[in-house]
């Protein structure tokens, strides 16, 4: 798929207006004049998983910030994350608006295709049906993260005709979740069980993302009868036998963590849902690529050539938190002393936290999870690692919260999926009366770190406060910060309003070309 995927982003095709905030090219293709032949309707669908790749997409690279709210890390203070981290944001912060913006334009690729493609004729109705069915799960998933930044959204289901008067009310959040479950759901029902490209949806892709759906939803809408949904559909994706851990018993932990990240085993048997990515490597080349992980490497010493553009560190309370008997930690960051191993092998030196560029804090460790990834060849700013948006791990993890959750024990089926992640990892397996709520969402910020979720975990729990609170209290006992921008009293999450700072602000943009979208209230006293 990556092949496709290239070609259709590097021209630059977009089928009709991209949303009802921006009409890209208005003298290029549209809907009316593209929608031809049944390979308009493939180029279509790839163009539709493209949404979500773009550089400045979620998953192109965007997604960073998100990660730099919770308290796993923070953006240094010159990239687009520091704001966000600091809960400085408004309405005008880039971020912010490429969310929003770059989710409708994906959307509308997708609904694009809902309306064309049955419309033309001689595509046989299997094929038919797996079109519509990548195309509902793309929607649905979007809908899903669309509420988790924003709440309450406008929901737009076929193209605007008129996009320059286009006025959509935002939707409430529970009917945002409502169409994100029907989408999901129609999907489940019209995919294959497999597909021929690696990368593309499958039912059973569909089924786990409502076991996410409805986990997430529980929380955020209090209906507590979704865990026992959630807790279903999770079951159904493990019984199924579909996806599996990559764990191979001939391996150690570390080196099945290495097989899970390495860019030769991309779309492995533990990868649910990954946003493809590719680039032809070079700095500012032009493609319509993907930085990830980029954004997210440490800056290292350009006297050694092996420095990449991260624009994200991680607190030293994680370093205290962090039992030091996890594999997952020293996979995950980068220590002092830690050899960087660079073009053929060879050793070129250490990680330094006193040489890395940019701000750091001393003893912090770097972002190291994604490394394993890389050419070593540090001058490069764009990455083929494909952003794992949902994988089994992942999915273990919901199945053994939800079973708890939906009757406040857990099952030895829960159990035994919460130690499998452990087992990986090469831990000790907890037994089910000892496995807590607060156990597996501590469980869940160790194995997926720094992959974008603990921020939403720590939104749907309500429990940012708490944690923000524990790394401050830590950060004061650890050593002194050095570098230009941090000090002592510059804690970035002072900042932090509950009422205000779980959801996101609608951007001004959105706003200005949108009448019917109104500010909510905690952000239009403020701005």
């Amino acid at each position: 798929m990556k092949r496709i995927l290239y070609i259709i982003l590097t021209i630059s095709l977009f089928v009709g207006c991209e949303d009802n905030l921006i009409q890209e090219n208005p003298t290029g293709p549209t809907g009316d004049d593209f929608f031809q032949t049944e390979r308009d309707v493939q180029l279509a669908v790839v163009a539709a998983y493209g949404g979500l790749t773009n550089e400045n997409a979620p998953w192109g690279n965007n997604m960073w910030g998100v990660e730099a709210m919770s308290d796993n890390a923070y953006g240094i203070a010159d990239a687009p994350y520091n704001r966000l981290d600091e809960f400085e944001h408004d309405s005008n912060t880039g971020l912010i608006q490429n969310y929003y913006g770059y989710l409708y334009r994906a959307i509308n690729r997708s609904n694009l295709v809902l309306q064309k493609a049955p419309q033309i004729e001689g595509i046989a109705q299997a094929d038919l049906d797996n079109y519509l069915g990548q195309v509902y799960f793309l929607r649905g998933y979007e809908y899903f993260l669309l509420t988790l930044l924003f709440e309450d959204v406008p929901i737009i289901l076929e193209p605007p005709v008129e996009p320059a008067g286009y006025s959509v009310a935002a939707s409430p959040a529970a009917d945002v979740y409502a169409q994100a479950i029907a989408d999901l759901e129609m999907a489940e029902q019209l995919l294959p069980d497999t597909q021929d490209d690696a990368g593309r949806v499958i039912s059973m892709t569909a089924t786990a993302m409502l076991a996410k759906v409805y986990l997430f939803g529980a929380d955020e809408l209090g209906n507590t009868a979704w865990y026992g949904e959630a807790e279903q559909k999770a079951a159904q994706v493990i019984n199924s036998g579909t996806y599996q851990l990559v764990d191979d018993p001939a391996l150690t932990p570390h080196e099945n963590l290495v097989s899970l990240w390495s860019l030769d085993n991309q779309n492995s048997t533990e990868d649910i849902f990954a946003v493809q990515h590719y680039s032809s490597g070079g700095w500012s080349n032009g493609n319509v690529a993907s930085s990830y992980p980029m954004g997210i490497n440490p800056r290292l010493d350009r006297a050694l050539n092996i420095w990449g553009f991260g624009w994200m560190h991680t607190y030293e309370s994680v370093e205290a938190q962090w039992d030091d008997a996890d594999p997952r930690k020293r996979f995950t960051l980068f220590f002092d002393g830690d050899d960087v191993v660079t073009i053929n092998g060879d050793t070129l030196g250490q990680y330094s936290s006193s040489t890395a560029r940019g701000e750091s804090r001393r003893d912090s460790g770097g972002p190291k999870k994604f490394w394993w990834s890389e050419s070593f060849d540090r001058v490069s700013g764009q990455s083929d690692l494909d952003a794992k948006v949902l994988r089994y791990a992942d999915l273990l993890l919901i199945h053994a919260e939800a079973d708890l959750m939906a009757d406040g024990t857990v099952s030895a089926a829960g159990e035994t999926s919460f130690n499998e992640v452990r087992a990986r990892a090469g831990l000790a397996p907890i037994a089910a009366a000892s496995i807590t709520r607060d156990v597996i969402l501590e469980e869940r910020r160790w194995e997926l770190f720094l992959e974008c979720h603990r921020w939403f975990d720590l939104m749907r729990t309500q429990s940012a406060e708490q944690a923000f609170d524990d790394i401050e209290a830590l950060d004061n006992t650890l050593p002194q910060y050095f570098g230009y921008a941090l000090n002592k009293n510059d804690f970035e999450k002072q900042g932090f309003i509950p009422q205000k700072h779980y959801k996101l602000p609608y951007p001004q943009a959105a706003l200005d070309q949108n009448p019917a979208l109104v500010q909510k209230p905690e952000w239009a006293a403020s701005e």
